[in-house]
Formats: C-alpha cells, sequence, structure tokens
C-alpha cells in the first residue's frame, strides 16, 4: 500500500534466527527404547530484542519471519510453542515462523526470495549469509 492506494504490492521481509529472540536450552528426551533426541527450547526471552524487531516491523511495515533449523533440534511443535509463548507474553513481531532443515537450506534459497531484504543473526554467524547477513544493532 502507497499512499493510501490498495495495491498488490508485498512487504519487504526479514528472516530472523531464533537464537536472537533469546536464550535456547537443551534437552533430551528419551522417545522410544534406548533412543533419545535433542530438542530445544526457548529458556528466556530477549525482552529488548523483541521489541527492537516490533518497532522496526511496525514503523517500516516489514514482515518479519522466525527460522528455525531442525538438524539444531528445532520442532515443528516446539516452534509453535515459541509462537504462542511469545504472544502471550510480550508484543510478538513475528508474522509466522518457518523450520528449515538445516542453514543449507535457508541459505540456498536467498537469492530466489526478491522481496527478502535480510536475515538477523547473532554477530559471530551472520557471515555465512553473505550479503543478506544482517546484525541485529544495523536494522
Amino acid at each position: 500500500m502507497k499512499g493510501g492506494d490498495i495495491s498488490n504490492e508485498t512487504s519487504f521481509k526479514i528472516i530472523v534466527v531464533v537464537d536472537v529472540v533469546g536464550s535456547i536450552t537443551t534437552e533430551e528426551v528419551s522417545t522410544r527404547f534406548l533412543r533419545k533426541e535433542t530438542r530445544k527450547k526457548l529458556d528466556k526471552i530477549d525482552l529488548k530484542s523483541v521489541s527492537h524487531l516490533w518497532n522496526i516491523s511496525n514503523k517500516y511495515g516489514i514482515s518479519v519471519e522466525l527460522a528455525a533449523f531442525e538438524d539444531e533440534g528445532w520442532t515443528e511443535e516446539a516452534l509453535n510453542n515459541l509462537m504462542d509463548k511469545l504472544e502471550r507474553r510480550v508484543s510478538n513481531p513475528f508474522n509466522y515462523a518457518e523450520l528449515y532443515s538445516n542453514i543449507d537450506e535457508l541459505v540456498s534459497i536467498l537469492p530466489y526470495r526478491s522481496n527478502l531484504k535480510g536475515v538477523v543473526d547473532l554477530p559471530g554467524r551472520v557471515a555465512r549469509y553473505g550479503s543478506y547477513g544482517v546484525e541485529l544493532v544495523n536494522l
């Protein structure tokens, strides 16, 4: 929407890796006979980061996607629980969440997402996204 006109224009998008949102804990869960899985869950929400993301998305009309990786122990259920927790406790800046199988899957689709402006991750890992990598403080 530009100048109050209704249009089919899509909003710009940023992808935020789940580690930016707060501190993550890993737990081992017994699933079957002598088999254990590691699962991740959000331990503590970083309220300053979530508030900053919400202000940016609201001010500039940016769509924000929360990304997590299956090979790091995230499941669809855990990601949905995280989104529910954010809805209940703070102003949730995320429009939706997406579970990728691994980091390589996310990196491989970045050039094909025309409205994507960047991937927000922790400062030590932002370089793996190439020119799409953005630190939270630089938004």
